[in-house]
């Protein structure tokens, strides 16, 4: 598991790219890695972008599908306008965004949503997003939560396998606060298992030979 996505995700993210702060965020045994959530500044269009106009009629599919191809170029502005206003408030008010480096070689695959019985407002998405590594590739599966609102559904977070063997968690856009302690509750839980491993490849040391005379 590279880190923690999108996305970490995203995300990768979306691997589930970490939710921080910073620029970047790995999980202790991850490599290079992408994040679902970064700093605002770092995902900074170029000036004057415009985000992509989405139809207030968009199927939720339609949506999650703009917005994985928006993850996967990079296009800032349009993951931002397809969250719930929620959601980019309390972002904001974190100094976090949901969004991850431009990813080409990536590809996703988007199955039909399911509008929630006990709540017509409400929707789920399931995707595989799966990106290509110099030693192979990565497939995360992903479930986006949507709401309907006045300009069309729009994303309020995304279910997915934060462990290895361990149930989907739900990351709530609308509460980074729960992300990001989720995130550090996954980083110190995979914390106890690499330690483990890199100890155990620590070279043990003999002890020093007499020098007869």
């Amino acid at each position: 598991m590279r880190c923690w996505t999108i996305g970490t995700l995203l995300l990768s993210a979306l691997s589930l790219a970490g939710c921080s702060g910073k620029a970047s965020t790995q999980a202790p045994d991850a490599g290079a890695s992408r994040n679902v959530a970064t700093n605002a500044a770092t995902g900074q269009a170029a000036p004057g972008q415009q985000p992509i106009a989405v139809p207030a009629s968009a199927a939720p599919d339609h949506v999650v599908t703009i917005f994985l191809n928006a993850l996967r170029s990079g296009d800032s502005p349009t993951t931002e306008s397809l969250l719930t206003s929620k959601a980019r408030q309390e972002l904001a008010r974190h100094s976090l965004s949901v969004d991850v480096q431009s990813a080409p070689n990536a590809t996703y695959q988007v199955r039909p949503a399911e509008v929630l019985q006990a709540d017509p407002s409400g929707a789920h998405v399931s995707s595989v997003w799966t990106e290509r590594f110099d030693d192979g590739d990565e497939t995360y599966e992903i479930v986006w939560a949507l709401r309907r609102q006045p300009e069309g559904w729009r994303l309020a977070g995304m279910a997915m396998q934060l462990l290895p063997g361990q149930p989907m968690q739900f990351l709530n856009f609308e509460d980074p606060a729960d992300m990001l302690r989720k995130k550090e509750e996954a980083i110190a839980a995979m914390q106890g298992p690499v330690a483990e491993t890199a100890q155990q490849a620590q070279p043990t040391s003999s002890p020093p030979r007499s020098i007869e005379r």
